[in-house]
């Protein structure tokens, strides 16, 4: 029908013809029907607002068992517009009677809808496991009855409640599974509004390239409808996105934007939320006299629609105000207040927790603001272990690092930077670190790390960029110091300026080496007067992932990268290496298993000329007995698995990879097969246990695409890691596949002559270097980064 097609114009058209004409024929049976059928309409274009005066002039049905269906119908759009209002106890008063009337008339289909919208109500009490249940008994009903748009509604009425419950991962099939069953039925409006339910998981996950993606398909259907309502929405949302990146001006302007067009609807629900959202922005602005007029105005709002689903969040945003304005005490007990209640936005504990502490320690209350940081990070605990999926739970981790940064703050302040590093410690791999059948992650002390230094005969360096202070830790088995760096924003410039030169092909030292020397003087100068063997364990953090600090000039304008003086590794974190020391080295795996030089070519992924020579170069340094070369057609996906990857001490790709910055853990290795089944995807890598010396992706762009805060870069590396190798080699950006080949020979030639995987791959990078030509340009070694995950 055109309704559940959700073409609401034509629809209105054709029931208030039908309703004329019954009208003028005294048909009562269809004129009320052609009613009910108009408040239907009405209700799906969100004029709720119109409904209940209309339905007012038509009266009650007539009495008589005959009229029972019919009134069952009544209640239920009664009820319906009573919710859309916020009129609640209403609502569940006439949905109740709407469900006794559906069962006297012997209607499935009208009992499922009521139960569906009872649902719902259940949602806006907080009642999840009696909403739950009625969805699943809708869905029953409506497979049972073929009514595919009544599946579809309790599908992704499911996913809300789920949602709702901040079980949000579990949320996001059902989502996807209710997009599959309206979009055949042209349903634009449910499409859109599912769309846009996804960008909220995805949001609430920290994934918020996803979430803007999701809220901009969203905004385009509702726009195609002429839905103000829809567009308002993800209008608002999409500035929740702008609020998580920092950009807060543009944030506001959408903001303002979705208040403008709730009100003329109007929206009072969604009126209170985006004043709300405009509070918080105005503070992070520091606009504190505006932010305390939104917010009055947001709190008056959600009082007269009793709603205090989202209080918390306003009484969180009057407390920032009074604790901007240096009024301590009176921020404290809002802060305490908004912890008291249940907010629809899971965020409100964790910075109310964080509002606490700082607010304590501005009145000197240090281990009152101590605890609660500690309760943030136990509540970090609880909510984190409902996620379920690696792809979830990384970009979670990565937008809790705010609250990490305020705490590390808070301690360096102190004069405590062991348990800073701890602290930074604990917010980093915690995906990587998780096994199969372990639920908690591993945390170590500052006496961990130097006992880590001594174990490597290196110095660790561990990194922390912030937006206020940035951080370095120079650990050695000696001692700890703490090294304060300029901001982010200080140091980006500069990275941008150096990588930049690097992939155009230039000599840095030549074109950049001023920026490089800068650089060489806030990252590693330093480590100078620490280093004693030349080796260094690098934990980066954000922007560093991608710059090769060996590609660094040394000091002193001597015309050498820093390279030439040391040796390095990069590592997720400590407390990953320091968890697997213990672990001894396999001694059953042996061997080599290579895969590339794949069947097949496409613009996107030419044929590599050098693949074929590279291979036969590592085969004939490491392999021989007990080795696997697959090439050509007999590299396919499944052929990885086939192969038993977990008996080899060395395995080599020499082939095309991608990375997916949306969805890293579907990075692809490209092999061999047809266009559909041909990538060795970065998920199932990680399902299948190693315990290989060395793992090396020669290809471009196989080290990932992007970064998340406390994961780093996620990709190949990290995926071949987690998998249980020991180390890994891959590519942050594409290069010559000869230049690539040559060094991917001398690597192996030096791995066969005794030497530890670190020195080998210095030992191939120095050899393009001092060659000269082309090839001693950073573009063509630097790529290649040495991830380390075991100790050795």
């Amino acid at each position: 029908s055109l309704l559940n097609n959700e073409h609401y114009e034509l629809a209105l058209g054709k029931a208030e013809t039908g309703l004329a004409r019954a009208e003028r024929e005294g048909d009562e049976k269809d004129r009320w029907n052609f009613r009910l059928l108009k408040a239907d309409v009405l209700i799906g274009q969100r004029l709720a607002a119109k409904v209940l005066p209309l339905l007012d002039q038509y009266g009650e049905p007539p009495p008589g068992a005959q009229w029972t269906e019919v009134r069952s119908h009544l209640l239920l759009v009664r009820g319906r517009a009573s919710y859309v209002l916020n009129r609640l106890p209403e609502s569940a008063d006439l949905l109740a009677q709407a469900a006794t009337a559906a069962r006297d008339a012997g209607s499935r289909p009208l009992a499922a809808e009521v139960q569906l919208r009872q649902g719902a109500l259940f949602v806006r009490q907080s009642r999840f496991e009696s909403a739950r249940l009625a969805f699943g008994e809708v869905i029953e009903t409506a497979r049972g009855i073929r009514d595919p748009y009544l599946e579809a509604n309790a599908v992704g009425n499911m996913g809300f409640v789920l949602l709702n419950e901040s079980r949000t991962d579990e949320a996001i099939p059902w989502f996807e599974k209710a997009i599959e069953l309206f979009t055949p039925l042209g349903a634009e409006e449910s499409v859109a509004r599912t769309q846009g339910n996804l960008g909220n998981c995805y949001w609430r996950l920290g994934d918020y390239d996803r979430a803007r993606a999701h809220y901009e398909t969203a905004q385009q259907w509702f726009a195609r409808t002429g839905n103000l309502d829809g567009q308002q929405i993800w209008i608002g949302n999409a500035g929740n996105v702008s609020y998580e990146a920092d950009d807060f001006s543009q944030a506001r302007q959408a903001y303002q934007r979705a208040l403008e067009i709730a009100r003329r609807i109007p929206s009072p629900v969604w009126v209170a939320r985006w004043l709300t959202n405009l509070a918080a922005t105005s503070v992070a602005l520091s606009d504190w006299d505006a932010a305390e007029k939104y917010n009055l105005e947001a709190l008056q709002e959600l009082r007269d629609l009793r709603d205090s689903s989202w209080e918390p969040t306003a009484l969180m945003n009057a407390a920032r105000i009074e604790e901007g304005r240096g009024h301590l005490e009176r921020a404290k007990e809002l802060f305490q207040s908004a912890l008291t209640k249940r907010s629809e936005d899971p965020s409100v504990p964790l910075d109310s927790h964080a509002g606490l502490a700082r607010s304590f320690a501005r009145q000197g209350r240090i281990a009152e603001a101590e605890a609660e940081f500690r309760n943030t990070l136990a509540m970090i605990e609880t909510l984190r272990s409902g996620l379920m999926k690696e792809e979830y739970k990384l970009p979670y981790q990565s937008s809790l690092i705010r609250f990490y940064r305020q705490y590390i703050d808070f301690l360096v302040s102190r004069q405590q930077p062991e348990r800073a590093l701890e602290i930074a410690e604990s917010s980093r791999s915690r995906v990587l670190e998780e096994k199969s059948g372990r639920t908690e992650t591993s945390h170590h002390s500052a006496v961990d790390y130097r006992r880590l230094a001594s174990q490597m005969h290196a110095v660790l360096l561990e990194y922390w960029l912030g937006p206020g202070q940035s951080y370095l830790w120079v650990i050695t088995p000696e001692k700890i110091r703490l090294h304060t760096l300029p901001p982010l924003r200080d140091i980006r410039p500069l990275i941008e300026r150096y990588r930049s030169v690097i992939a155009a092909g230039r000599n840095p030292l030549e074109a950049a080496g001023d920026t490089g020397q800068r650089l060489y003087e806030i990252l590693l100068a330093p480590e100078q007067e620490t280093s004693r063997s030349g080796r260094f364990v690098v934990v980066p953090d954000g922007d560093l992932y991608s710059l090769d600090l060996e590609s660094l000039p040394t000091p002193g304008n001597s015309g050498k990268y820093w390279i030439e003086t040391a040796t390095l590794h990069t590592a997720p974190s400590l407390n990953y290496l320091v968890s697997r020391a213990g672990a001894a080295r396999s001694h059953t795996t042996t061997g080599l298993l290579v895969m590339g030089d794949p069947t097949g070519s496409s613009a996107q992924f030419p044929r590599l000329e050098f693949a074929p020579r590279e291979i036969d170069a590592v085969t004939s340094m490491v392999g021989g007995t007990g080795s696997t070369i697959l090439r050509g057609e007999a590299a396919r996906p499944a052929s990885y698995n086939n192969a038993q990857p977990g008996q080899f001490s060395f395995i080599h790709f020499a082939t095309h990879a991608i990375a997916n910055p949306q969805r890293p853990l579907e990075s692809a290795v490209i092999l061999s097969g047809p266009a559909d089944a041909n990538r060795l995807l970065a998920r199932d890598v990680m399902a299948i246990p190693l315990s290989a010396e060395l793992v090396t992706i020669s290809a471009c762009r196989s080290a990932g695409g992007k970064t998340y805060g406390g994961e780093g870069l996620v990709g190949f590396a990290w995926a071949f890691l987690r998998a249980g190798a020991h180390n890994v080699i891959a590519g942050l950006w594409d290069v010559s596949d000869r230049s690539t080949a040559e060094l991917m020979a001398s690597l192996y030639r030096e791995i066969a002559a005794g030497k530890d995987v670190a020195t080998a791959l210095r030992t191939a990078k120095l050899e393009l270097i001092h060659q000269g030509g082309a090839w001693a340009k950073p573009f063509y070694w630097a790529p290649f980064q040495l991830y380390v995950g075991a100790p050795q």
